[in-house]
C-alpha cells in the first residue's frame, strides 16, 4: 500500500500512473474524489494536489468528467486484468483473485459510492458509464458467488445463493461510505481491511476448511 496522508492505494493500481504530467492528474483526482468526493473536489484543489498548474490540466483534461471517464477505464482495466482469476476452480487462485478485485474496488470507490444524478444531469453518456460500471460490478459479485458454490468454496443451498451475494453487496457498498465516517482517523489499510473482514464474515459459515483456511491466511498478511 502506498500512503499519501491518512489516503491509500495499492501497489497495483499506483503502478498504473507514472511521473507523467496526465498521470499525476489521474493520481491526485482519485486520491482527492476517494477522500471527499466527485461534487466537492474542485479542479484548482486537483491542480495543487498533483503540483501542476490549473490550466496545465485543463489542457489535458477539459472537465472534472474527463477525469472521471478517463478513471472509469482504468478501473475497467485493472478489473479484467485480475479479474480471470476468479473464474478458476482452484480455491486458493479464486480467493486470492476475490481479494485482488476488492482492491481495485476499494481504489476506485468514489465511483461506486458517489451519487453523480446530479453532478452529471447534463453529461447523460458519462452518467450511463457511471450506472453502466456499478451495475457489471454488482453482476460480478453475485457471479462470484454462484460460481464458488458451484465449485465447493461455497456451500449454500441454491435458494440462498442470491440473497447471500445481495447481503454482501449490501455490506461492500455501505462500508464503502461508512467506513471512514466511523474510523475517520484510521488508515486506509485499516479500512479496506475490515471491510474485507465483514464480508468474509458472512460467508465464513459456507466455506469449506480450505477455504477458510486461505482467507484468513490472507486476512492476516
Amino acid at each position: 500500500m502506498i500512503e499519501t496522508g491518512t489516503i491509500t492505494l495499492t501497489e497495483r493500481t499506483m503502478r498504473c500512473f507514472s511521473s507523467k504530467t496526465r498521470d499525476r492528474i489521474l493520481q491526485a483526482s482519485l486520491i482527492l474524489f476517494n477522500k471527499r468526493s466527485f461534487q466537492t473536489v474542485t479542479t484548482a484543489m486537483i491542480a495543487k494536489h498533483a503540483e501542476v498548474l490549473e490550466g496545465t490540466l485543463w489542457y489535458h483534461f477539459p472537465s472534472k468528467k474527463d477525469i472521471l471517464s478517463a478513471h472509469i477505464e482504468l478501473l475497467k482495466s485493472l478489473f479484467q486484468e485480475g479479474g480471470k482469476a476468479t473464474e478458476t476452480n482452484d480455491p486458493k487462485s479464486l480467493i486470492q483473485g476475490v481479494f485482488r478485485s476488492y482492491d481495485v474496488i476499494w481504489d476506485f470507490r468514489y465511483i461506486l459510492r458517489d451519487d453523480f444524478g446530479a453532478s452529471l444531469k447534463n453529461e447523460p453518456e458519462v452518467l450511463l458509464a457511471t450506472q453502466g460500471i456499478n451495475a457489471f460490478l454488482d453482476h460480478w459479485t453475485e457471479g462470484r458467488v454462484r460460481h464458488s458454490n458451484h465449485c465447493g468454496v461455497l456451500m449454500l443451498r441454491p435458494e440462498s445463493v442470491e440473497s447471500t451475494a445481495e447481503l454482501i453487496l449490501l455490506i461492500g457498498r455501505y462500508w464503502l461510505d461508512f467506513s471512514s465516517k466511523k474510523y475517520p482517523h484510521a488508515s486506509q489499510k485499516t479500512l479496506r481491511q475490515k471491510g474485507l473482514t465483514h464480508i468474509f464474515n458472512v460467508l465464513e459459515p459456507h466455506l469449506n476448511q480450505k477455504a477458510r483456511n486461505i482467507v484468513l491466511e490472507l486476512l492476516n498478511q
